[in-house]
């Protein structure tokens, strides 16, 4: 495939890391993202020495934080003048509550809230290449979700870690699913996936600091599966396990659900219509 310029959102570390370096040493311009700068540099220079690639750049926000997702935007679009593929790796699971600006529970505003904010934010730049892509990182675990609790979204008050963080998943399946529709004529497509169990800070901070999983390359291979190969190309509004399509639970593919998910996803990042 030709050069791709292509942002993965949280690259500095785990899936997101390893997805940057396969697809650096494969010769496309990969666009790093990260919340802290000393990390993030420290990230580029390994990953410049590692593949010898003289076509990555860095770019920090915290995405908990709606201003800083619309500044990441706006500084991607300053730089560049089309995107081929945003993959939306960025993720985390809480432990504890925390609450981002707005009083949006911390899992539900960056595993869901940002991935709805940065797509549209660069949406003109995904709309200048000839074929884009948009990959979104959801989770099996959305499957343990066997109804939304409305009520406790979109703050959590009633907060348990694993419901915020697969609650969260469902909402990304549900909206790559409306996003898929949205983005019909446009050339742009939209797919989401889980990696697979991979060996993560994430997957640490919900085993409680115990080993496990595979490594973030295995992971890696699904990502960069979904955002350069020719077949996953020709689908929009999927889910894939692993690089594998298969249906997700029936609560995503509720029509009502995936509705009610984006319009709390664009009122709660103040997009009146898209």
């Amino acid at each position: 495939m030709a050069e791709q310029t292509i942002l993965i959102t949280g690259s500095t570390d785990g899936i997101g890391k390893a997805t940057a370096r396969t697809l650096a040493e494969q010769g496309h311009r990969v666009l790093l993202h990260g919340r802290n700068q000393d990390k993030g540099q420290r990230v580029l220079a390994e990953l410049e020495e590692a593949t010898g690639s003289d076509r990555l750049s860095l770019f920090i926000a915290d995405l908990s934080v709606q201003e800083q997702v619309r500044g990441l935007a706006k500084e991607v679009t300053g730089a560049y003048d089309r995107l081929d593929v945003l993959i939306n790796n960025a993720g985390i699971f809480q432990p504890e509550r925390e609450v981002a600006p707005g009083g949006v529970e911390m899992t539900f505003a960056v595993n869901f809230l940002a991935q709805i904010l940065l797509t549209h934010e660069l949406l003109p730049l995904l709309t200048g290449s000839p074929s884009a892509r948009v990959v979104n990182v959801a989770s099996i675990a959305h499957r343990s979700v066997r109804s939304v609790d409305w009520e406790n979204l979109p703050g959590f008050p009633d907060y348990d870690p694993y419901d915020a963080y697969a609650t969260s998943k469902v909402g990304v399946i549900a909206f790559t699913a409306r996003l898929a529709r949205t983005l019909e004529g446009t050339g742009v497509t939209a797919n989401c996936l889980h990696p697979g169990v991979i060996d993560t800070k994430l997957l640490r901070a919900y085993t409680h600091g115990r080993d496990g999983g595979a490594p973030p390359e295995q992971g890696a291979e699904v990502e960069a599966h979904l955002a350069l190969s020719p077949d996953a190309g020709e689908v929009n509004g999927r889910y894939f396990e692993e690089t594998r399509w298969t249906r997700p639970s029936s609560l995503t593919l509720d029509p009502g659900i995936q509705e009610r998910f984006w319009e709390m996803g664009l009122d709660l990042v103040g997009i009146e219509r898209w």
